[in-house]
C-alpha cells in the first residue's frame, strides 16, 4: 500500500498494538480470522490490527503482513508471525452482515508529518538509547542492546519493552518523532527509579536472607 491509498481492509481488533517494523506472535482460531488470513495469504494481502477496548476500537491501528506461518492445524487454526507495516486511519467501518465474517473498514495511511519543524536533536537521541539500555537492564535484560532497524528509533524502543498498551497506542497515533522520543525519555525516567529499588531490595534479600 502507499501512503497515497484510501482502500477497504479486512480488521483485526485485538488487545494489541502494533507498530510500524515489529514482529508479534497471533493465534488464529475464529472462524472469521482464519478467513481472514487465507484471503491474505491467498493475496500476499495486508490486514489491520486495530486496539479493541471496553469503549470499542481505536481510530488508528497498523497495517500487518503475515510475516510467517509457524503452526497450521486441522481444524484451521494458525499460529504466525506477523510484521507492522504502514499506519491508518479508520475513515469508515463497514461492519459484517453477520457474525461469522470478519469486520471491513475504509482506510487512509499516514505517516510522520514532514511539515514539522522539530527533529530529535542529538542529546534526546542519546537519552533515550541510554534510558532503555538502563531500563532493559533492570527489566532483567543482559547485554541490553538498542534494536536495529529502518524505523523510527521509537517504534523500535517501544516494541522492545512492555510500556503498556495506552501509550504504545499514543506512539502509534504521534505523526511526530520529537514528540514520540520526549514522551519514551520522560517515562522511562519515572520507571526506572522503581526498578532500581526493587533490584535493591532483591539484592538484599539474597545477601543476608531478609528484607528491611
Amino acid at each position: 500500500m502507499s501512503s497515497a491509498d484510501d482502500r477497504e481492509i479486512g480488521l483485526f481488533p485485538l488487545q494489541l498494538v502494533l507498530l510500524p517494523g515489529e514482529v508479534a506472535p497471533l493465534h488464529v482460531f475464529e472462524e472469521r480470522y482464519k478467513r481472514l488470513i487465507g484471503a491474505c495469504r491467498a493475496a500476499d494481502d495486508v490486514f489491520g490490527i486495530v486496539l479493541a477496548t471496553d469503549e470499542g476500537i481505536g481510530e488508528c491501528g497498523c497495517a500487518a503482513g503475515i510475516f510467517q506461518v509457524l503452526e497450521e492445524f486441522d481444524d484451521g487454526r494458525l499460529n504466525i508471525l506477523v510484521d507492522g507495516r504502514e499506519r491508518f486511519r479508520i475513515l469508515e467501518l463497514r461492519a459484517a452482515d453477520d457474525d461469522a465474517e470478519y469486520t471491513r473498514a475504509r482506510v487512509v495511511l499516514f505517516s510522520d508529518d514532514d511539515e514539522l519543524p522539530d527533529e530529535p536533536n542529538a542529546d534526546l537521541v542519546g537519552s533515550a538509547r541510554v534510558l532503555f539500555r538502563r531500563l532493559a537492564g533492570l527489566m532483567g535484560v543482559e547485554e541490553p542492546r538498542v534494536p536495529e532497524g529502518a524505523e523510527p528509533l521509537s517504534f523500535r524502543l517501544a516494541a522492545a519493552v512492555d510500556f503498556g498498551l495506552p501509550l504504545k497506542q499514543r506512539l502509534l497515533e504521534s505523526r511526530s518523532e520529537l514528540e514520540r522520543l520526549e514522551l519514551l525519555v520522560t517515562v522511562m525516567k519515572a520507571l526506572i527509579p522503581g526498578l532500581e529499588l526493587r533490584k535493591e531490595r532483591e539484592e538484599a534479600i539474597r545477601g543476608n536472607g531478609k528484607g528491611n
